[in-house]
Parts: C-alpha cells; sequence; structure tokens
C-alpha cells in the first residue's frame, strides 16, 4: 500500500497522520456497547437460554431477515463449523417467488420441527413482513393455528411498529433488538449471536475476540493501531488519488458471505450525498465482494490493467480445516506433485499480490494468525467483524459524514409504501402518480 513498493498513485508514509478528531470518541460507539456485555448479564443469559431451548425443540432454524438482519448471521454459518444438530437456514432476503416456493416446499415435510426468527429492527421491512404474513398462513396451513406462536419468534427494537403489535397479538415471543445499533452493525447483538448458539457456538468467544481487537486499536498512531491504518490508507487512496472502489477478496470460501456482509457496510456507511456541515459532496467507496482464487479468472484482469481507481485487500490465514495433497506421475504436472492445497492457495494469493504491485496496484493482505491450529474460530471472527466496524467508523468521521444514517435507502422505502398502497401514504401517491403519468 505504502510507497516505494508501489510508486504510482502510491501513498508515502509520512501522509498517514496522528486521528485527533474532536468529534469522535470511541466510547461512544453504540456498536461497541454490545462487546462488554458482561457474560452474566442477563442479556447474554438470555440469548444462550434461547438458544438451548431452540437446540433441544427443533430441527432447523430460519433466520427471516434483510441486510443486516441477515448477513451477519450468513457470514458466522458460512465462516465456522456447526457444532449442534439445529440446521441454519435463511428466508427473506429476497421475495423472488421462485425461490420463496421452493423453499417451503423443501420445509413442509419437517415444519412443526422448524422455529423461524423474524428480524427487523424498524417492524415495517415489506420484504420481511412479507415473508412474516406467508409463514403464518402456512403453519396455519400445514400445522394449525396454535403452531404460529410455538414456530415463531420475533425480534424487533420497535415496540410501536406493526410487526410487533401483529406479533403480541398472535401469541409470539418477541426477542428486543438493540434499539441504538443499526442493523448492518448488529452482528455482534442477538441477531448475530443468537445464530452462533443454535450452531453450538459460544457468543461469549465472538465478544471476547471482538474487544481484544477493541483494546489494541485505541492509539490515535495509525502504526499502533490497525483499523486507523486500515480506515487511513482507503481515505487516502480516495482523498489523494481518487481511488473509490474498495475489494475486499478472502482466498478462502468459508469467507465468502464475510466479504458480502463487509459490501454492506461499507455502502451503507459510506455512501453519503451530505456531510455533517450540510454540504452536498456524494462521497463513498464503492465496496466489491470478491473471492480467492475464484476471482483470479473473472475480475483481476480489470484489476491489474482496468483503471487505477481502487484498493485491493486480501483475508488470508491458517484458517483451513483439512489440506488435501496432489499426487500424480504424468511427467508434464509433476511441478504440482507433493503438493497441498493450502500451499497451493497460499501462492495464488501471493502471485495475484505481486501482480498487483507490479502493475502498481495498491493492495495489502489482512493476516489472521491467532487462531488455534486448525480453522477459523468464534474469537477470529468476533474479532474480524469488530475490527471492520470500527475502522469504517474511522473512515466515516475522516469523510465527515453520518456513518450511521442510510437516507438513500428511505426514499426508496417511501416509494414502495406509496406504490403497495400503504394506509398513510395516499398524498405520497397522488404525487408519484402524477410523476408517472408525465414520464
Amino acid at each position: 500500500m505504502l510507497y516505494p513498493a508501489v510508486q504510482d498513485k502510491a501513498i508515502k508514509k509520512e501522509d498517514l497522520f496522528d486521528f485527533k478528531s474532536s468529534s469522535f470518541n470511541k466510547e461512544d460507539l453504540t456498536f461497541r456497547d454490545l462487546i462488554y456485555e458482561d457474560n452474566n448479564s442477563s442479556r447474554t443469559k438470555d440469548i444462550k437460554a434461547l438458544g438451548d431451548h431452540i437446540k433441544k425443540n427443533f430441527k432447523r432454524y430460519v433466520v427471516v431477515g434483510i441486510g443486516g438482519s441477515d448477513l451477519g448471521s450468513r457470514a458466522i454459518v458460512g465462516a465456522l463449523k456447526r457444532k449442534s444438530n439445529t440446521e441454519i437456514s435463511f428466508i427473506g432476503a429476497n421475495t423472488d417467488p421462485d425461490q420463496i416456493s421452493d423453499f417451503f416446499d423443501e420445509i413442509k415435510k419437517d415444519l412443526d420441527k422448524t422455529v423461524f426468527n423474524i428480524i427487523s429492527k424498524s417492524g415495517e421491512t415489506v420484504e420481511i413482513i412479507s415473508v412474516f404474513l406467508y409463514i403464518m398462513d402456512f403453519i396455519k396451513q400445514n400445522l394449525g393455528p396454535s403452531y404460529i406462536s410455538k414456530n415463531i419468534y420475533i425480534t424487533t427494537s420497535s415496540p410501536q411498529s406493526s410487526l410487533y403489535r401483529v406479533g403480541k397479538k398472535e401469541g409470539i415471543s418477541i426477542i428486543e433488538g438493540e434499539s441504538s445499533v443499526g442493523d448492518r452493525f448488529s452482528v455482534l447483538s442477538v441477531i448475530g449471536m443468537l445464530t452462533a448458539e443454535v450452531m453450538g457456538l459460544d457468543s461469549r468467544e465472538f465478544l471476547e475476540g471482538a474487544r481484544e481487537i477493541d483494546n489494541n486499536c485505541s492509539s490515535p498512531n495509525p502504526f499502533s493501531n490497525d483499523a486507523l491504518m486500515f480506515a487511513e490508507l482507503n481515505f487516502l487512496s480516495y482523498k489523494l488519488y481518487g481511488k473509490n472502489i474498495g475489494v475486499v477478496m478472502p482466498y478462502a470460501e468459508k469467507l465468502r458471505s464475510f466479504a458480502f456482509w463487509y459490501r454492506q457496510l461499507w455502502a451503507e456507511s459510506l455512501g453519503k450525498k451530505i456531510d455533517i456541515n450540510g454540504n452536498i459532496v456524494n462521497t463513498g467507496i464503492t465496496p466489491i465482494a470478491s473471492l480467492g482464487s475464484t476471482d483470479q479468472h473473472s475480475q483481476i484482469q480489470l484489476y491489474n490493467e482496468g483503471p487505477n481507481d481502487l484498493i485491493v485487500t486480501f483475508i488470508f490465514g491458517e484458517i483451513f480445516d483439512n489440506n488435501p495433497q496432489i499426487k500424480t506421475e504424468i511427467k508434464e504436472f509433476e511441478y504440482l506433485n507433493g503438493k497441498g492445497f493450502r500451499e497451493l492457495i497460499s501462492i495464488e494469493r501471493e502471485a495475484t499480490a505481486l501482480s498487483l504491485r507490479e502493475n502498481q496496484r495498491s493492495n495489502g493482505t489482512i493476516i489472521l494468525d491467532n487462531m488455534p491450529s486448525k480453522g477459523l474460530d468464534p474469537k477470529t471472527m468476533g474479532g474480524l467483524f469488530y475490527f471492520f466496524e470500527l475502522a469504517c467508523a474511522y473512515l466515516g468521521n475522516m469523510l465527515e459524514i453520518d456513518t450511521f444514517n442510510q437516507p438513500g435507502v428511505e426514499k426508496g422505502k417511501e416509494y414502495m409504501y406509496t406504490l403497495l398502497s400503504k394506509p398513510g401514504f395516499e398524498k405520497e401517491k397522488q404525487v408519484l402518480s402524477a410523476k408517472l403519468k408525465n414520464g
């Protein structure tokens, strides 16, 4: 990332700066509060108790969420081995009618042993409410109405919402979400941690890993604060050289979903029209979720020879559970004989990084090196989630934007409610109808 490793559009060591923003206090970050829950707190005990109940009584746990209510749990399920007998499934992130139909056809035979967690912070998310209504009717038709309260939970932060009120009326148990924490920062809240507990993992280990990162990322000097260094490299690349694309490319299939979690975090947090002073800035860094070694053969051509407008961040480490060996006596392939696939994927990442450097493309690697001897563990994943959350908060402050709002999403929701003729949007429908009529 630094000169002289790359010399074209390169950040120099003297460009880096101590971070002393008067408008940033790490202790004020609401997502940070999540990681300092006491192991004996009522919240921690409730999550573990509910996880135990679900593992004991159900064969399948279905996360019904979209955005941050979905992606964090997907990243946990993708990265870590399930240690319980309860399967984890996802629905609701897309209202594709074929996907909906196929999914419910699949689970119908074990519907009585399937529990759904309907997750919507606002309690008004159309996609989630639509699937919720379908689930209620599906259970009613196949099991009977008494199973609605047994096989459904609702997670929401809004007691005044329609979802909350309907849930209470139907006798459905409500899981209270953290109202001060935005969905895209909620993976270490009950949303992600309940999924972890259902998997048979210890949610406290995620928080322990996050606390370690927090303790190691307190210095205003980037050379003593990895999250700050990552934020500054992104910020300086963007401000000095217009590099407005950030690629995160883990070299492990199990981190594929993590890259998509990062994509939402970066896009919704950093893509803003207005800065904190009310100026129109249209700022942001476009995130790309990539995967090594797969995307060496689909994207690296562009990264190497296209516009020099991006930085690439690899994620790698001793994170694999297995190491199958290649054995061959074929002369043409002799150079591969005896190689393990761990060595192969490591060489592929190194070769990709070298090719990018050769073409003056900034890239760096986050090395996960504090795991046990085999594979990823909850502690490391908790640290990885928190590292990116904290770096995002630093970066938003440097860009002088509100990192935690999402006004660009709200307008789309307003139009959707209007087109669906939701009560209370009659005036907006008249205005929108006139706009559509006039092209």
